[in-house]
């Protein structure tokens, strides 16, 4: 049988090895400890903007040296949409665009029109 004073050594020891690995899993989660050693170098890859188009599909754009790519992911592969993308449109330009359901509208209209003349 061990000696109280061996196990009291014992788990001091065991513990002290938990708190020193839960604090570099904390650190690692918070984005404090890099696999660089902490060297302070500029990545040259970045999530810029990801936008989940449904549950199994996401549109992600990444900039790698400077160059944007957009990159379509989901659960059976991936599919690059566009490489070098300009960026950011100018933020003073205005982008006008059609209604998306102007079409769909005036479709609907027309089909009413139809039905009515025809009763």
């Amino acid at each position: 049988m061990l000696s109280p004073e061996i196990l009291r050594i014992l788990f001091g020891f065991v513990a002290v090895l938990g708190l020193i690995a839960l604090s570099a899993f904390a650190a690692r989660k918070l984005g404090l400890a890099s696999a660089t050693g902490g060297m302070a170098k500029k990545r040259r890859l970045a999530i810029v903007e990801t936008l989940a188009i449904d549950a199994r599909r996401r549109v992600v754009i990444i900039k790698c040296d400077d160059t944007e790519h957009l990159i379509v992911l989901s659960a059976t592969g991936e599919t690059v949409v566009e490489r070098n993308l300009d960026g950011l449109p100018a933020s003073d330009a205005v982008i006008e665009s059609e209604n998306p359901f102007s079409q769909l509208m005036s479709a609907r209209e027309n089909f009413s029109k139809t039905k009515k003349d025809a009763a």
